[in-house]
């Protein structure tokens, strides 16, 4: 069962889209604009079980994120599917990402790696 899926992006229009998606597919989500929030709640005691997690953010980019949370104990287990509009799926990959879903991104592929990685 899941329990929610943290939603990471500055912008809250991407934001709004990525929660309703997830919503039609039947899946609990919240969403926060920066990097600090996400590892805010990543190691807090109500951890996400999927972080989608949008790399060209203001502060901390989500590859930075990406590698603080692989890097904590209690936080290295979550799986992160990452979003971007920038060619880094090389790299999100090496450092830990189970997924990197480009921007603009077909709502039903969204669904599917979600899917995947969740079961």
């Amino acid at each position: 069962m899941v329990d929610y899926i943290l939603v990471v992006d500055d912008r809250s229009s991407i934001r709004r889209l990525l929660v309703e998606v997830l919503t039609y597919a039947g899946y609990e989500s919240k969403q926060v604009g920066s990097g600090d929030e996400c590892l805010n709640y990543a190691m807090s005691d109500n951890k996400p079980a999927l972080i989608l997690l949008d790399n060209n953010m203001p502060g901390i980019c989500g590859l930075d994120v990406l590698q603080l949370l692989k890097k904590d104990g209690s936080a290295k287990s979550i799986p992160v599917i990452m979003v971007s509009g920038e060619n880094i799926e090389e790299q999100a990959k090496k450092q830990g990402a189970q997924s990197v879903l480009m921007k603009p991104f077909d709502i039903y592929d969204l669904i599917d790696r979600v899917q995947t990685v969740i079961k």
